[in-house]
């Protein structure tokens, strides 16, 4: 008989909200991909989770350097390669903003391609097998500092005007954006849903407040969002439990257009135009 275990792919589910929500969906019966930079790193989580009860059958390590798209295309081809596909992809990785600008390999501003551009490429290169599933769903982690967020139209990696929160701030915007964008395109695709799951004890809190709630309460909203019923409204913002409004930009096709444009651009997604 084919194998019936819910598949779920939980990036930066090393430490935080993510690995929060790696012990839950693993106590639930879900195999889960465990996502960590380095094999050492998601070694080390799924251990913790072992001596915490989890079933280590049901957690699987996977790595990819958010900050190498090479590595996150490696990482969508290892579990786009998986038979059964997959059923919940949770975008959870973050950093904040570097005191300095410092760049990836790749070029980009470090926090705009780890906690937007590198999502982005992991999105678009696993839904065919996100859609093999029926009922999958996507969930991305944004932040209410989205709604502080701007988009430099001509400088998205901020070479000019830099500032810590001001980017961590854009990626977040340009992550809720993609999420709406996601869900108007895929027609037949996941439900697509955004959450901000509330200040809570993990290295992102002091971008936001001194303090902050149990990382339990933060996974409980993500897993909310990913399995509760009835499912989410698709291409929605949620804080917490409950639905938000997002920042004006999140709304306006025109702008959800070009950014998917530009990012397809600047992730290598973009199909050369033959020529006539």
């Amino acid at each position: 008989m084919p194998d019936t275990t819910p598949t779920a792919l939980v990036t930066g589910g090393a430490s935080g909200i993510g690995h929060e929500v790696a012990r839950q969906l693993a106590a639930a019966g879900w195999h889960v991909l465990l996502h960590a930079r380095t094999e050492a790193e998601g070694r080390l989580a799924a251990d913790r989770l072992a001596r915490d009860g989890a079933d280590p059958r049901r957690v699987e390590p996977v790595a990819a350097d958010l900050a190498r798209l090479a590595e996150v295309r490696d990482l969508a081809g290892f579990v786009a390669a998986r038979p059964g596909g997959l059923d919940l992809l949770v975008n959870n990785a973050a950093v904040v903003g570097a005191a300095r600008r410092a760049e990836t390999i790749d070029g980009n501003e470090v926090c705009w391609q780890v906690n937007y551009l590198a999502h982005y490429l992991l999105t678009r290169s696993l839904l065919p097998a996100l859609r093999a599933g029926a009922g999958s769903r996507v969930v991305n982690l944004s932040s209410s500092l989205h709604r502080m967020g701007n988009l430099a139209w001509g400088d998205l990696n901020r070479t000019a005007r830099y500032a810590p929160v001001a980017a961590y701030a854009q990626s977040k915007l340009a992550l809720t954006m993609f999420g709406a964008a996601l869900a108007r395109r895929a027609e037949q695709g996941p439900t697509v849903v955004s959450v901000h799951p509330g200040v809570v004890r993990t290295p992102l809190m002091p971008t936001y407040s001194r303090s902050g709630g149990p990382v339990a309460d933060g996974a409980l909203a993500v897993l909310r969002a990913a399995t509760g019923e009835p499912a989410p409204v698709n291409g929605g913002y949620y804080e917490g439990w409950l639905p938000a409004v997002p920042a004006p930009l999140v709304g306006d096709p025109a702008a959800v257009e070009r950014l998917w444009r530009l990012s397809e651009r600047m992730v290598g997604l973009e199909v050369p135009s033959r020529a006539a």
